[in-house]
Formats: C-alpha cells, sequence, structure tokens
C-alpha cells in the first residue's frame, strides 16, 4: 500500500496549531469524531464558511489496526485509545472497569465493532414526547439512508445468510456498509437461524426496517470491496481536507469562552470562541463568529461545559468554577449497557465472519408472566427514581427520573420492543456470545473532577442499581445459554470453558449474579449525558441540540441522544449529524 500523501494545507494547519492564535472562524467543532466529522463536511462545502475542527487524535487513515475489519479489539490499549476507567462498581465486584474510546480523526469509529443497526421505531418516536418536536422515526430515516452506501451482498454473501430489503438503505452516501468477503460460508448460518428459531426468534431478513427483533445478519461500516473499515474519517473527511476554508488543528478543547453579556445584549450567553489545549501544553484561544459545536462525545462534552461554568451549581462550586448556566442535567442520565459473555469450545472450527444478532423482547423474556412483571415492575418506578436520584446526590429530580421511566416501561411493556441483544460467534475453535441488557433503568454520570482533568472523566454507570436490569441480564444470560444447548447447535459444542464453566445449565439466580458480577463490563454505548428534551425534565439541549442558555452553542454527539435504543449508536449518530447539518445550513 502506498503511503498517503498529506495535502500542504492540511498538513500545516495539523503541525501549526499554536499558530491559529487569534484566528476567526464561522464554526468552531470540538471532536473530529463521529458527529464531528459530518458536521465539518457539510458546513465547510460553502466555500464562503471557515470552519476549525480540534481534535486530539492521530490520523490512522495507515493504521492497520483501524482499517482491518478482522482487527476489531486490537487497537484497544494503544495511543488511538483513551483508556478510560470507570470508577468502582458496586454492581461488579466494585471493580474499576477499563472504557475504551476512539482517540483519533474518526473518533470511536475507528476502534469499534462496526456494526450497523439502528433501532426499534417506537423508540425514536418516543424522543418527542420528551419535548422534541420533529424527532422520530419518520424524520431521522431519510438521513439513515442519506448517510448510507450500501453494497448489495453477492450471490456468495447471499448463500452464506447476507439477506437486506432494498427499500430501506441508501446506495449514494458516504458511509459504506455491507457485509464482509469474510462471511462465514457453510451451514452454520442454517445452524444458528434453526436453533434461534427453535428458541422461538425467526429470521428477520433486514435488522434496519425499523424491526430489530428475532435473529438477523447484520451489515457492518466497512467497504466490503476495499475490505476496509469506513469510519467516520474515511467517510467524511478523507476527500475533502485539502478545503481552503476547513482546518484541522491538533489540540484538546478545554472550555468555550464566553462573550462579556452586557456587550452583547443577548438575555442568553453568547461563546465568542473556545480555548484549546496544544500538544505542547499551551492555552490557545480560536474566536468563532457563527457557533461552537460541542462533539468530544457523551464522555467528554459534558466536561467541557462543566469547565465553561455549565451545570450543577454545587458540583461547579466544589470545583471552583463560576456557575454561568445552571444545568444540573450535564454530565446526568448517562445510559450505558452491561455486556457478559459466555464461551463454549467447539467441536467445528468454521472459517470467516458470523455478524450475527438476536434480539429479545419483554414477551421473549418473561411469557406468560408478562403482565405479571408488567405490573409489578410499574409499581417499582418510583423508588427506583428515588435511587437514581439519590444517586445523583440532588443533581437531578426523582419527579423528572420517574417520567423517563414511565416512557421506557411503556416502549418495553406496551409496544413491546426490544430490550436484550445477544451476539453469537466463533473464534479459535471456540463459541461466543455476548449479551446486554438494551435498555437500563440504571443510570450513571460521567463529571469533571478538576479544572485541569479534562481528559480524566469521573465514570460512573452505576450498573445495576436498579434490580431488574440484573433481572433481565440473567434473563439473556439463561436464552444465549440455552442456544448452546438446543439442536443443532448442540451438536458442535464441546462444553462450557472457564469462566463460563461456573455456569451450569440450572445455574440459580444466585450463580448468574456472581458470574455476571465477575465478568460484566461495558458495552461502549454510553449516552444522554448531554440529554435533548425539555430544560424542566433535566434536558441540556433543545430540539435544535442549542444548548439551553445560550445563544449559539450546540452538542451534536452521543450525549444528547435522551433514551437507550435497540441499536449501535453509530448509524443513528451519523444520522442525527446529518439530520442537524442540513437544519443549521437552511437557517444560516
Amino acid at each position: 500500500m502506498r503511503t498517503k500523501i498529506f495535502p500542504a494545507g492540511v498538513l500545516f494547519a495539523i503541525l501549526s496549531a499554536p499558530a491559529a492564535h487569534g484566528e476567526t472562524f464561522d464554526y468552531i467543532i470540538a471532536g473530529a469524531g463521529t458527529s464531528g466529522l459530518v458536521l465539518a463536511n457539510r458546513l465547510s462545502a460553502d466555500p464562503g464558511t471557515r470552519v476549525a475542527v480540534i481534535e486530539p487524535g492521530e490520523d490512522v487513515r495507515n493504521n492497520i489496526n483501524v482499517t482491518d475489519p478482522a482487527l476489531f479489539t486490537v487497537a484497544y490499549g494503544t495511543s488511538i485509545d483513551w483508556q478510560y476507567s470507570t470508577t468502582p462498581q458496586p454492581g461488579a465486584g466494585n471493580r474499576t472497569l477499563d472504557w475504551h474510546a476512539g482517540k483519533a480523526i474518526g473518533g470511536t469509529s475507528t476502534i469499534n465493532g462496526m456494526t450497523y443497526i439502528r433501532g426499534d421505531k417506537a423508540q425514536f418516536d418516543a424522543w418527542e414526547a420528551l419535548g422534541n418536536e420533529g424527532w422520530n422515526w419518520d424524520s431521522l430515516y431519510p438521513y439513515y439512508k442519506k448517510a448510507e452506501k450500501f453494497t448489495i451482498p453477492s450471490t456468495a454473501q447471499a448463500a452464506a445468510g447476507a439477506t437486506y430489503d432494498p427499500e430501506v438503505h441508501g446506495e449514494e452516501g458516504h458511509v459504506h456498509t455491507g457485509f464482509p468477503f469474510s462471511l462465514v460460508n457453510g451451514s452454520f448460518h442454517e445452524i444458528a437461524t434453526e436453533t434461534w428459531g427453535a428458541l422461538g426468534y425467526p429470521f428477520n431478513e433486514d435488522v434496519n426496517t425499523g424491526n430489530v427483533s428475532g435473529f438477523d445478519a447484520y451489515p457492518s461500516t466497512l467497504d466490503r470491496d476495499l475490505n476496509v473499515r469506513s469510519d467516520a474519517a474515511r467517510s467524511y473527511y478523507y476527500a475533502i481536507e485539502d478545503r481552503p476554508n476547513l482546518t484541522l488543528i491538533k489540540g484538546t478543547v478545554k472550555r468555550i469562552v464566553w462573550a462579556d453579556s452586557s456587550a452583547s445584549g443577548q438575555s442568553n450567553l453568547v461563546a465568542k470562541g473556545v480555548e484549546y489545549v496544544t500538544p505542547g501544553v499551551e492555552l490557545v484561544q480560536l474566536t468563532a463568529s457563527k457557533e461552537v459545536i460541542l462533539s468530544a462525545g457523551a464522555l467528554r462534552t459534558p466536561l467541557i461545559l462543566e469547565s465553561s461554568g455549565v451545570g450543577n451549581p454545587t458540583l461547579l462550586n466544589n470545583l471552583g468554577i463560576e456557575t454561568k448556566i445552571n444545568l444540573p442535567g450535564v454530565g446526568e442520565y448517562l445510559q450505558e449497557q452491561p455486556n457478559t459473555a459466555l464461551v463454549y469450545s467447539g467441536t467445528q472450527d468454521p472459517s470467516g465472519t458470523a455478524p450475527y444478532a438476536t434480539f429479545t423482547t419483554a414477551q421473549d423474556l418473561f411469557g406468560d408472566d408478562k403482565p405479571a412483571v408488567k405490573e409489578s415492575t410499574l409499581a417499582q418506578i418510583p423508588s427506583w427514581a428515588s435511587q437514581v436520584a439519590a444517586a445523583s446526590n440532588g443533581a437531578v429530580d426523582a419527579a423528572n427520573v420517574e417520567k423517563l421511566f414511565r416512557i421506557q416501561h411503556d416502549l418495553i411493556f406496551e409496544q413491546n420492543v426490544t430490550l436484550g441483544e445477544t451476539l453469537t460467534a466463533f473464534s479459535g475453535g471456540f463459541f461466543y456470545s455476548a449479551m446486554w441488557l438494551l435498555l437500563p433503568f440504571s443510570w450513571g454520570s460521567v463529571h469533571l473532577t478538576s479544572v485541569d482533568a479534562i481528559d480524566a472523566p469521573a465514570i460512573d454507570p452505576k450498573y445495576f442499581l436498579v434490580d431488574f436490569d440484573l433481572d433481565v441480564q440473567i434473563g439473556l444470560g439463561r436464552v444465549a445459554q440455552k442456544f448452546f444447548y438446543t439442536e443443532p447447535m448442540a451438536d458442535l459444542v464441546g462444553g462450557s470453558v472457564p469462566p463460563t464453566d461456573v455456569l451450569p445449565l440450572n445455574a440459580t439466580d444466585q450463580q448468574w449474579t456472581s458470574y455476571i458480577s465477575d465478568t460484566v463490563g461495558p458495552n461502549h454505548h454510553a449516552l444522554g449525558t448531554a440529554s435533548m428534551m425539555s430544560r424542566e425534565l433535566g434536558g441540556v439541549v433543545d430540539s435544535k441540540l442549542r444548548v439551553y442558555g445560550t445563544e449559539n452553542v450546540r452538542v451534536v454527539d452521543a450525549s444528547i441522544l435522551p433514551l437507550q435504543f435497540s441499536g449501535h449508536l453509530t448509524a443513528t449518530l451519523y444520522a442525527v449529524a446529518e439530520r442537524i447539518s442540513e437544519m443549521m445550513i437552511k437557517a444560516a
């Protein structure tokens, strides 16, 4: 492979970031990640609009651990991983858990699992009930398609189980999606389909129609013909990096710089720019004539807001930061999914890739007991809300949390959206299942720990704070376990191996609880920490993604997503960023 030659303008921008001191741009974007690069691409399409993107991560276009779809997880623990850790988690044996996030041009899209799954329609329709007029499945759907460049499966891929609905995919977008050429051949797909069917999970021809239930083979964000990951940088940045009105600056945004309120004449705060830290630890200010856009992700955007005096006054006061805007929802409502795995030895070792997912509903999980579970959990919602509010040290209001929980409860038990996901895979003679609760009621937080700790968030997902989450995780574990003991899959399984061998087929709730506590880890799908919903409910941004109390600060990343959903974040982040970019351009 030939070495990529950088356009001179881009190389200059990267190497001379300190020289940008005092420069003025129309838009400053904090973070060249999944969402930020969509905005950079769309906003800079007008040659008269000057856009600066500030990003601490490196260029990874030639990093084999990024480009090769088969090397997922190899980049973990390297220089392109932020290598965060959680606070000690009581629900995980009081362990401190490693948390991976992409530190690169392209953000976490450079190191994620590349899964392209949108979610259930009703979950996005629920956004409107939170005060977000115009945000629903139908309004997002065109932007899913706009972002996507789907590759139709080959004859061999179709024979290996790749199916799709041509009506729901885009063909002219920036993000390549499709199935890998390494899709497993032979009989394994039929065996998996038949086994999940025997357990009551029918085959879903296309998981991206707005109904994810059942068993499916899902597409990935990859360029099939080149066998290369289609991350945000490859999709939205590399082809336009030499635009003279687009500047990429290496640095870490620390805070928003506010204009003098008396001089601005505005009742809301006006951002005049940002302060960022260069690789040489110099503080530099840039000026934005139009807007500052935070796209640093669900774990970092709240830190920038708090550093800027936007957040919970009690927390800010403890950090010695003057409160500019009282928004106690900043950093709260963190919703993350707990991931647990099972491992079994195989009597065969199929070759290839198996992008298989099974989505479980409350009806699947509880069966005839669903009505009773519905009523008992409904009665517990006030106490769950009180638990979450108490754990936030008063940052969130129990009555608001209760309203949100009732919406989520309705999705699960009345609208029968999926509440659990199980992946089925194999490698090196072993079969694996990874499963996770999709819609947790245990909500946590992420916050700044000191004014100088912009790279060290206090991440507290509060796994299993609410007992029902553990009940669902146990139920999903039992379903995944049963898959390996059901024909015809059982014929391929030799037996459970450590750490799974501590779980007999008839394991008790206590055995499952111990196993989950000892092995659970992050699913890396954090969202909600700058939620798009009414300010009264604890929201941080409005339906135009503008931070409450500001004239010209927006947040566009996973932190604005108000509720968890049955998809993987990337597809929806691209759609949201495409939609808000269009809204901004039309309003300009």
